[in-house]
């Protein structure tokens, strides 16, 4: 056998034994392209692992666990996505939606569901049924819209918006305190209704209240068809900036800023305005 000869067959070979090596490769670029996965299960982690997942992760430990203990809580991600007002320890969520025309919708507890009007609830974010609530299934407690009662009606083609701290059924704010600590165990006031006690009397009220009235040019979502409390007074296009207040506190994400000297205080002048000393 010439030298040209062998050395089409050692290419023919080589070859051969490249298309069989690769072949699991080129088979799993494209599995899977055209299956496509419904917004519920959608891994957000993958896109947000070091953004918004990061964040979360370097926050206050207490605060991520305390949430991730609410995500947990099949019976309050239920009160949420049947737009519940008030809850009644005896098995009962009050609800500002009227589903069928009799009234608001009162779901009642039956040992294992929610019920009302011959339908069973109990959302359940432990999408994996692992008993723990990580990675994705965190962000969808805030951001999924089957809990603020929106998927399928605003935005049919997606699953996930914008949700902010203060919203009524979260922690409160000025005008409404639809969440309810009862469905919390050991819960209380305090914990829950977070935003209504910062926009009153806390040191940090002031702050709260300038940072809810930022235009943060998006569409108002009129969660349950109520206009939220947070909304800025005047303007469906402002809605609450709550997690500039929140986060400020919440979590490690840097900021900048200046500190300005206070004028010193006159003690040559008699008429010069009383302040604190500096």
């Amino acid at each position: 056998m010439d030298g040209k000869k062998l050395a089409l067959y050692l290419i023919l070979i080589i070859s051969v034994i490249a298309m069989f090596s690769q072949t699991p490769m080129m088979q799993a670029v494209g599995t899977g392209q055209h299956k496509f996965i419904s917004g519920k299960m959608v891994d957000c982690v993958k896109c947000h692992r070091y953004d918004a997942f990061n964040d979360m992760n370097t926050s206050q430990a207490l605060v991520l666990e305390a949430h991730k203990r609410a995500a947990g809580n099949k019976n309050y991600t239920t009160y949420l996505e049947v737009g519940g007002i008030r809850y009644d320890p005896s098995g009962i969520i009050y609800t500002n939606v009227d589903s069928d025309g009799n009234g608001n919708d009162i779901w009642t507890w039956n040992g294992s569901f929610w019920i009302y009007n011959n339908t069973a609830k109990l959302y359940d974010l432990d999408l994996d049924g692992s008993g723990d609530i990580k990675e994705a299934e965190i962000c969808k407690f805030c951001h999924s819209l089957d809990l603020m009662g929106l998927s399928g009606i605003n935005n049919p083609g997606h699953t996930t918006g914008t949700r902010y701290c203060d919203d009524d059924r979260c922690h409160g704010n000025r005008n409404h305190t639809y969440n309810d600590y009862l469905l919390f165990s050991g819960g209380t006031a305090n914990l829950t209704s977070a935003g209504m006690i910062v926009s009153n009397n806390s040191v940090h009220g002031a702050f709260y209240n300038k940072a809810a009235g930022k235009d943060a040019n998006a569409p108002m979502l009129h969660s349950y068809n109520m206009t939220p409390g947070n909304v800025a007074p005047g303007n469906i296009n402002n809605i609450s900036s709550s997690p500039y207040s929140c986060l400020g506190c919440h979590s490690f994400i840097n900021v900048s800023g200046s500190v300005t000297q206070s004028p010193l205080y006159s003690h040559n002048d008699p008429n010069a305005s009383r302040g604190r000393y500096s």
